[in-house]
């Protein structure tokens, strides 16, 4: 009969004391703040895709919105060129459009950083090429490939409706016979616009 006291109380203490901190928390409300951005940064291509194509810049806008107590929701599209290392393939470059949609977590307890990650899409398409071609012959003929990403976000510069940071992805894209893997860095000048 005591230890079901015991074990009674250890299983309401905590949620009590849930309770109580959920209560005192203030939370935004959903939707409750929408941020747009313009990205530029570089792509490092690794393992194996950086034997294919070069590092390259790339540029990208992103929707943001406050989603759910400590998480954002984000929306990104993006265009990167990618050149293809010589004697690879018959075409000099491909053109990527990129498009990402993930969810961000607003550490309470450090306030300028943000780890996030989701859903990738990639649109590639080479920039001339044989489509007959036993290597990148699909890339003339247009290629999307899905994946998932994970983000580091800094904010440095936080002004009432202006940031300035940067962002760090990891992005693994599910191509055959071997997965893609890139690393993105990223500067961002983001504007609050509610």
């Amino acid at each position: 009969d005591f230890m079901k006291k015991i074990l009674l109380l250890l299983i309401l203490l905590p949620l009590s004391l849930w309770a109580e901190i959920q209560k005192n928390e203030n939370f935004q409300k959903e939707f409750s703040t929408m941020k747009v951005a313009l990205e530029v940064g570089e792509i490092y291509p690794f393992f194996d895709l950086s034997d294919a194509i070069d590092n390259s810049v790339y540029v990208q806008g992103e929707f943001q919105c406050h989603y759910f107590k400590y998480f954002d929701g984000y929306l990104q599209f993006g265009y990167s060129y990618m050149n293809v290392i010589e004697k690879l393939a018959d075409f000099p470059g491909v053109h990527q459009f990129n498009g990402r949609v993930g969810l961000l977590w607003n550490m309470p307890w450090v306030s300028v950083l943000r780890l996030g990650g989701g859903f990738s899409c990639i649109w590639a398409r080479s920039d001339g090429g044989d489509p007959t071609a036993a290597r990148g012959g699909m890339l003339s003929d247009n290629e999307s490939e899905f994946g998932l990403h994970a983000r580091l976000n800094l904010p440095v510069f936080r002004f009432p409706k202006w940031n300035l940071g940067f962002n760090a992805y990891w992005e693994q894209i599910w191509t055959k016979p071997d997965r893609s893997n890139m690393l993105w860095f990223g500067i961002y000048l983001e504007r609050r616009i509610r």
